[in-house]
């Protein structure tokens, strides 16, 4: 464990560190800490990034109202909704490791096996990120660099939790390419997998932002 030895196995000491880490670790080291790690941690690049933003009272009800409004747009019959926990599997020869703020499955879920019971899942068709102040330039970029190569992904929305803001980014059928869409008004609606769309007015109904 020499290689993470940067990075507590307990909350109250990394909470007393920088609120961005990057340390350089094998992959078998990661997954080594993994299991007993008490926070989030992802992997990319070779290195272990820890991110401990507070995640605020906006960011939590953004995350509660998309996954309902999803749910409520494309239903339950073909689609599963899954929370911030569930690890993603980029295909690429580089070890990766991320977490999405919500994830969106089409019909039955593709695992792959990192070690043991540990596994990531293969084929999601959304991804949302709720943008803070501590994981935005992360976000929208490094993730989103790693997101692009998943083949079954479609769509990815950031939706900012300290501004009335979504911006979407959508693949084009058939190609590599991705169509960014900016919405920043209530009165918008924002399109999600072809499938209809949901109001800025009504994901944003009860959220204060902060001065």
């Amino acid at each position: 464990m020499e290689a993470i030895a940067d990075l507590p196995l307990e909350l109250n000491q990394r909470l007393a560190m920088s609120e961005v880490l990057h340390v350089p670790a094998p992959w078998d080291a990661f997954l080594d800490m993994l299991p007993r790690c008490p926070y989030r941690i992802e992997y990319d690049d070779h290195e272990i990034i820890s991110i401990m933003g507070y995640a605020t009272e906006a960011h939590e009800q953004l995350v509660l109202a998309i996954a309902h409004l999803l749910r409520e747009l494309l239903g339950v019959e073909n689609y599963q909704y899954f929370g911030s926990n569930l690890a993603l599997h980029i295909p690429d020869p580089d070890h990766h490791y991320f977490n999405a703020d919500c994830t969106v499955i089409q019909d039955e879920t593709e695992k792959i096996y990192l070690r043991g019971s540990m596994y990531a899942i293969a084929n999601p068709v959304l991804l949302v990120e709720i943008l803070s102040p501590s994981t935005y330039n992360y976000d929208l970029g490094q993730k989103f660099t790693q997101y692009r190569k998943i083949p079954s992904l479609k769509q990815v929305l950031f939706i900012d939790s300290e501004a009335l803001s979504i911006i979407s980014q959508t693949r084009l059928s058939g190609t590599e390419d991705w169509l960014l869409r900016e919405y920043n008004s209530l009165q918008d609606e924002v399109p999600v997998l072809n499938q209809g769309t949901f109001s800025m007015e009504a994901l944003y109904q009860k959220i204060t932002f902060p001065r």
